[in-house]
This record gives structure tokens, sequence and C-alpha cells, in this order.
């Protein structure tokens, strides 16, 4: 009887184990060392740290920066003032890497053979510090004009394709520079 009480609160720890991390903050920062099933993370004003990854990540905060170090599964990541900065790990097919920031710079760091589709997008006001894309991956890059509210803007697009595909990275910003590293 002892030992099935035991079993019985053991079991529920042993299924958490590799359940997802969640974590909320009001207004300070989050980092974690390791989430070997993916992470939901949201924070109100500080700054996302993420050491190692897998699964599912989505890290979202109104005022900070977001630094992943090696993710090995897909990640939705977007701030409203702050950099985001994140090196991929492994190749796989199927992945989703989402990078966002209103008036940040985005880097993102990917294998060298990193099958993927890139979908970037870099706004900027015609009166600003001109934003640009730097990348170690062939890019077709367009620029177009438009009106936003009472102002016009400028929109640099670029796309690009490494060997077949099969994983999709979206960056977008306004107001900072885009990097794309291969290592």
């Amino acid at each position: 009887m002892r030992t099935l009480a035991i079993l019985l609160l053991l079991a529920p720890l042993a299924a958490f184990a590799d359940s997802r991390i969640v974590r909320f903050s009001m207004g300070g920062d989050i980092e974690v060392n390791d989430a070997p099933s993916g992470a939901t993370l949201r924070t109100m004003g500080g700054d996302i740290r993420v050491s190692n990854s897998n699964g599912v990540v989505v890290a979202k905060t109104m005022g900070g920066n977001i630094r992943i170090r090696r993710l090995a599964g897909s990640l939705d990541a977007a701030t409203m003032g702050g950099n985001v900065r994140v090196e991929i790990l492994g190749d796989g097919s199927g992945r989703s890497i989402e990078l966002s920031s209103m008036g940040g710079q985005l880097e993102i760091e990917v294998p060298k053979d990193f099958a993927a589709d890139f979908d970037v997008q870099l706004e900027q006001n015609e009166n600003e510090r001109p934003g640009h894309i730097h990348s170690d991956i062939p890019l077709q890059i367009t620029e177009s004009h438009r009106r936003h509210w009472f102002r016009r803007v400028t929109v640099l697009t670029a796309t690009g394709k490494v060997g077949n595909g099969g994983n999709r990275i979206r960056l977008w910003t306004i107001g900072g520079d885009i990097t794309i590293r291969s290592r």
C-alpha cells in the first residue's frame, strides 16, 4: 500500500518532467536554461533568454530583448521594443521560425546547409536612418513605398530558398537592421 501511494505521488511528477515550460512576468526578465519540450514565455517589461530548447518556443515581450541559443525546434518570438537574436541548431524539416520587432534589430544564425524558405520584411519611415538586410543567404530584395496613416514608409522585402526548403523562416521589423548568418 505504501509503495502504491509513493508511485501515485511520483507519477504526476514523471508526467510533467517532459512537459512544456510556461512562465509569465509582469515586469521582469525570464531566463530558461533548458526547455526540451518547448516553452511559452511572456513578460510585460523584461528580457527573455533561453539557452537550449526543442519543441515549440513562444517568446513575447513588450519592452525587452529576446535571446535564444541552441534552438532545435520551432520559434515564435516577438518584441515591441527590443532586439531578437537566435541561433538555430540541426536541420530537420517542418520547422517554423518567426521573429518580429517593432523598433529593434533581428539577427538569426542558421547551419550552413539549413534547408529553408526565407520571407523577410523591413519597414521604416522615410525620415529615419535607413535599415539594411545583411544576409549570407542569397536573397531577392525589392524596395517599395506606401503610405501608412499620414506618413510614407519604405518597405524592403526579401525572399530566398536554401536547398529544397522544408523549414520556414519569417523575419519582420520596423526601423531596425536584419542580419542572417550561415555557419
